[in-house]
């Protein structure tokens, strides 16, 4: 049951030839176990786990199910190197080793899933996590590794039908009113005289979650069915899952070290209202009107989004963040409103400082920016009030496969999978922000395989040959800049929004002159990805295997950002904006080379020590797979490379497991002169250099352990510059107090009215590593069940201290969170308690990328409960 568990009880060892390679347990009923899993997602040889030289975790349905993983952040609880920072609250993929990872569905890639929807866990009967880049088999990919995802289908994983009708109904309740209903359905079929199988698997889901204000909903329909010989010995294998997701992001905003050490809140309501015309909403004009900005616009210099430069020293080297001047004065947008307005300033201490404090690069804090001094101080937060920054998030997905698979000779195979992904995708946020995006991919891969005969005996060699053709569709508009990401007062109303901090999106108000909001963006992707990989499979003298291969791709690419939007960064205050006229278009051809090499050694007493070195090519699209014009232009193709060795053993009969790996994968080819879109691609610059440890015990066949350990670094390189997400505080503002020493105007509150940014300078050694993901993790599973079906399970994770973003500003301690559940198992019910956090620990996680983390984050719920009832039949 447990994460790529290669433990076997010891009478089914014995009767099964050495050497063996055990890969899995899974609980059926009562302790029953399964062995020797074979995986093809890694080279795309059917090889077992143990002869595989790669890092890879496998999960049963059995183990999602016993241990209660219902997203994929949960994985990290089996699978070292997974854990996932949050992206608004909706998690639809992982990260694997510190960047965005891959899904892929039966070993053919998904479009990007992340922050889209959530994936549903519950639907699979195995999750692989491969890490690395993909092998020459596959397409191009991303640099951390991907999640590979078989369905429930009538086709067992280990091959053949089921034999009679079988599945099940399922109800899940719980805590934030947690209300989960789901079943399946399979069994065997005859089309004709055909023989086959089929799986129907549904989901329905309507709960709200730990963030006040923010439900959940799924449904989820999945089809299977496999048929032999529908052509000649081929089989068909076919499938369908639609899903509708829908939700809406949350982030715990204001973060603080106050606010992660106690839980203090830096309080206030803007002090300036957006909202001329009384409408309920703020407009785009409005914005400009009312908080007028300095100067012409740009990207940096707007009602709410302002950038500051790095402070330097005297001789023009920039300082660091805990040198930065404090600055006394309040901004003179600020001082004269106050004038005019004495009311705003009923101690007269805020007029009292003068005019003054750190200036951003356009010479002027627009006034938008200050929080009310009536209302500025500091309370006390309710970890649960997050800010809904997404009114709305709904994703229809749909995916369908149809595969021929010729797969009767050992020696011999071949498979033709065609693969069709999509998503409609609608982000409707007050903040504002987000859009439609409508997202097609169609891929054609043909695979085959052949074991040469006639060698010597001291040679074997297996050879694969793969052919795929990609295309990939993304169209979207959107407008917004996320401009209230800290302007709400979570703790002042219940509501997650007020006038004063909801902003018109052009959903609902797409005319600016009627107070509304403009689309900004509109544009279509469209690329192509013709490839052709061959992989060698060679075993020298039986204890010596070589896996090497080449893969060539080509690409062709074209984006539009198509006229008929508005351009905000142009114009001034009094006239902001302008209509875009004319169509901006890039084409571009781009290719590129992938190899692979691996040697693995067996040694007596069942060590088999590996070494892998890698490079693939990789796409430069981003969570949206979108290209932008300059990275189609400077060449939408990268290069990632991985050097991985370690070393596998299976020990006692299978008692006991062992793997430890050392790795080290990073971006190649890449420079600072390079487009910024082409460094700040999904599959990110960095280096990422790590070693994990895996041990796995089963003293007796009921009980099971697993244990891991992870300790490694990501560092951008290049290490390249950016403009991250700030509080006043870091810039240089200081609180203002009374005589007394007390602070009646917290420095945070010159700004959180919008966003702020800093100007970090490239190649500053300080800060040239990846925060967010703790450095050291560990984690521990069990679970004991007895002969009458009772049983527990026990999992939980130590994370060590991490700064929540790049700057280190605000640093997250260690915790360690522990799960408990208790089981009761027979042939026909299954019934399961879990509290989830059982010591009630409080944290934070990090906000995923790299720009702000400083100011955003999530907090993660304290003690939870869920109940799951089964009925088998």
């Amino acid at each position: 049951v447990l994460a790529a568990s290669p433990l076997l009880a010891a009478e089914a060892v014995q009767s099964l030839p050495i050497p063996l390679a055990i890969e899995e347990i899974s609980i059926v009923g009562k302790a029953g176990l399964l062995s020797n899993v074979r995986s093809e997602s890694s080279f795309g040889f059917s090889k077992p786990l143990l002869e595989t030289p790669r890092s890879i975790s496998t999960l049963s349905q059995e183990a999602i199910e016993l241990f209660g993983l219902t997203a994929v952040e949960d994985l990290v609880r089996f699978i070292p190197g997974v854990f996932t920072t949050t992206r608004f609250g909706v998690q639809g993929s992982i990260d694997v080793r510190n960047v965005s990872a891959d899904t892929y569905f039966r070993g053919m890639k998904r479009l990007n899933l992340q922050g889209h929807a959530r994936s549903v866990l519950a639907a699979m009967d195995q999750i692989e996590v491969v890490k690395g880049p993909p092998s020459p088999l596959y397409g191009m990919g991303k640099i951390g590794g991907y999640t590979n995802l078989t369905p429930k289908a009538g086709r067992a994983t280990a091959g053949g039908y089921l034999e009679g009708m079988e599945g099940f109904s399922q109800a899940i309740v719980g805590q934030f009113d947690r209300r989960e209903v789901s079943g399946g359905v399979g069994g065997p079929m005859k089309v004709g005289d055909k023989l086959g199988g089929y799986y129907l698997y549904g989901l329905y889901e309507d709960s709200g979650s730990f963030s006040r204000d923010v439900d959940v909903g799924q449904k989820l329909l999945q089809a299977a069915t496999s048929i032999d010989n529908v052509l000649g010995d081929f089989r068909l294998e076919t499938g369908v899952n639609f899903q509708r997701s829908s939700t809406s992001g949350t982030l715990t905003h204001r973060l603080t070290q106050g606010l992660v050490d106690n839980l203090t809140y830096v309080r206030g309501t803007p002090l300036v209202n957006l909202d001329l015309n009384g409408d309920g909403k703020i407009g785009y004009l409005e914005m400009n009107t009312a908080s007028p900005v300095r100067g012409n616009l740009n990207a940096n210099n707007q009602p709410l989004i302002q950038r500051f430069n790095w402070p330097l020293d005297a001789s023009g080297k920039p300082l660091p963040i805990e040198k930065f001047p404090q600055i006394t004065g309040i901004p003179r947008t600020l001082f004269d409103y106050l004038n005019a307005n004495p009311a705003a300033d009923p101690t007269g201490l805020l007029r009292a400082q003068g005019v003054g404090g750190p200036l951003p690069s356009s010479g002027q804090v627009p006034l938008g920016f200050a929080l009310d001094p009536r209302t500025a101080g500091y309370g006390q937060l309710d970890p649960r009030r997050s800010a809904a920054f997404e009114k709305e998030i709904q994703a229809d997905l749909l995916l369908f496969y149809a595969d021929l698979v010729y797969d009767i000779e050992e020696d011999f195979t071949m498979k033709n999978q065609f693969f069709y992904d999509s998503m409609d995708q609608l982000k409707n946020s007050e903040q504002p922000g987000g859009g439609k995006q409508d997202i097609r991919v169609m891929e054609n891969k043909f695979t085959m395989t052949k074991r040469l005969l006639d060698l010597p005996e001291w040679l074997a060699v297996n050879t694969l040959a793969s052919v795929n053709y990609r295309y990939t569709e993304s169209t979207g508009y959107r407008y917004g800049g996320d401009f209230s990401s800290n302007r709400m007062d979570v703790m002042a109303q219940e509501a997650p929004m007020t006038a004063n901090t909801t902003f018109w999106h052009p959903f609902e108000n797409a005319d600016i002159a009627a107070g509304g909001a403009p689309w900004t963006s509109d544009y279509r992707t469209r690329f192509t990805e013709l490839g052709i990989g061959f992989l060698f499979d060679i075993d020298l003298f039986t204890n010596t295997n070589v896996l090497l291969g080449g893969r060539y791709d080509v690409s062709r690419a074209k984006n539009t950002e198509f006229a008929g939007t508005f351009n905000v960064a142009t114009g001034t205050a009094l006239r902001p904006g302008a209509l875009r006229t004319v169509d901006d278009m890039a084409t571009g051809r781009d290719d590129g080379n992938s190899w692979s090499v691996s040697v693995s050694q067996q040694l007596p007493y069942g060590f088999r020590p590996y070494v892998t070195r890698a490079i693939a090519s990789v796409a430069l699209d981003n969570n949206n797979n979108k290209l932008d014009n300059a990275t189609i232009v400077d060449g939408h193709i990268g290069s990632a490379r991985i050097m991985e060795y370690g070393v596998k053993n299976s020990l006692f009969g299978g008692r006991v497991f062992f793997s430890l790996a050392h790795y080290e994968q990073t971006r190649v080819s890449i420079t600072e002169t390079d487009p910024g879109s082409v460094i700040a691609a999904e599959v990110s610059s960095t280096l990422t250099e790590g070693v994990e440890a895996e041990l796995k015990l089963q003293p007796t066949p009921n009980f099971v352990v697993s244990l891991y350990a992870l300790d490694q670094l990501t560092r951008f390189q290049p290490n390249t510059g950016a403009n991250i997400l700030v509080d006043a505080r870091t810039l240089g503002f200081r609180d203002v107090v009374d005589p007394q020493g007390r602070v009646v105007y917290p420095a945070e509150a010159f700004l959180y009215g919008g966003r702020a940014q800093l100007a970090l300078p490239a190649n500053m050694p300080e800060y040239d590593t990846k925060q967010g993901n703790p450095q050291r993790q560990y984690g521990l599973n069990a679970t004991y069940s007895f002969a009458n079906g009772l049983g527990f399970t026990l999992s939980g994770n130590r994370f060590s201290e991490v700064y929540s973003g790049r700057l280190k500003t605000v640093l997250l301690p260690e915790v360690s969170v522990m799960d408990l559940g208790l089981f009761y198992d027979t042939d026909t019910w299954y019934f399961k308690l879990d509290v989830g956090n059982v010591f009630d620990e409080q944290y934070f996680r990090a906000r995923t990328g790299d720009t702000l983390g400083e100011v955003l984050g999530q907090a993660m719920p304290g003690r939870t409960w869920r109940t799951t009832l089964k009925f088998m039949f």
